[in-house]
């Protein structure tokens, strides 16, 4: 197994920030020391040398890293009662009180998993119509994994088990169909879904947002782009105006913190102070 050192892994830094102008220094370095290696294996590149080389050589390659460096979510349905929370204590309230379409915005969106159990959960709820729903990823191929609904069979199996623990009114089976290797996906749920390329930064990001959907992203990251995020996330919320980062985050010891009221903590739920 090629097992990367610091001096490799800097060596990355420099190439991917002269070459694609992309800065991962300040991702969290376990994590993505262990998805790099990962990539080496998956795409039979012998060392940290030539996966270098290959990033200097071939910018097509470059879309496959970025696909490859992102963490994707492991299941639909996770952390049911989020999803229960969401249709029984706000969405439908929310949706109904707002004057426009009702906007929410999916950033890092690399699996597809938040968003297919969230365009169920409208469905269910029939407000799918009320709703305009963005959702970004780093890379061209995810968006292309998303849209295809390919999805591995373990995962089906325990995204069946969250869903009725969320106590979906559907069979599940109604949103997937089997083939031999895999699970796909009913992608007639995310056809209105609108999907963008946005830069590792989110400074590109939307703007008077309603909702934010990102979960278990920032322990990806270093304290310090985490504030920077969550200032990118604060920025692009309507004025009490929600984001839910799930219930393995923790900013109480950011800065950005004043900024939010706590919803409901044990989801990770924190709303943008009005007048802020």
């Amino acid at each position: 197994m090629t097992e990367l050192g610091i001096v490799d892994i800097r060596e990355i830094y420099k190439t991917v920030k002269e070459i694609y102008n992309y800065d991962f220094s300040q991702y969290a370095m376990t994590s993505f020391k262990q998805r790099l290696e990962r990539l080496i294996i998956k795409n039979n590149i012998s060392n940290a040398e030539n996966l270098v080389n290959k990033l200097k050589n071939n910018p097509e390659f470059f879309d496959l890293f970025l696909y490859e460096i992102s963490v994707p979510s492991t299941e639909m349905f996770r952390d049911p009662s989020l999803w229960r929370w969401l249709r029984e204590e706000y969405l439908p309230d929310a949706i109904d009180k707002s004057i426009s379409k009702y906007k929410i915005f999916l950033p890092n969106c690399v699996s597809g998993g938040e968003l297919y159990s969230l365009t169920i959960l409208l469905k269910e709820l029939e407000l799918s119509d009320n709703v305009n729903i963005l959702a970004t990823t780093v890379s061209n191929k995810s968006i292309e994994y998303i849209k295809e609904g390919r999805y591995d069979l373990k995962k089906i199996e325990v995204s069946s088990e969250n869903y009725k623990r969320f106590q979906g009114n559907s069979d599940f089976t109604d949103y997937y169909t089997l083939d031999r290797y895999y699970a796909f996906r009913d992608t007639g749920i995310i056809k209105d879904v609108e999907f963008k390329k946005q830069n590792i930064n989110f400074d590109d990001s939307p703007q008077n947002v309603k909702l934010i959907l990102f979960r278990n992203n920032l322990i990806y990251f270093n304290p310090s782009l985490q504030e920077k995020i969550l200032q990118h996330m604060y920025n692009c919320l309507s004025a009490g105006g929600y984001l839910i980062l799930g219930i393995r985050e923790r900013i109480r010891n950011l800065n950005i913190i004043k900024d939010f009221e706590i919803i409901n903590e044990a989801e990770g739920v924190y709303k943008k102070r009005i007048g802020q």
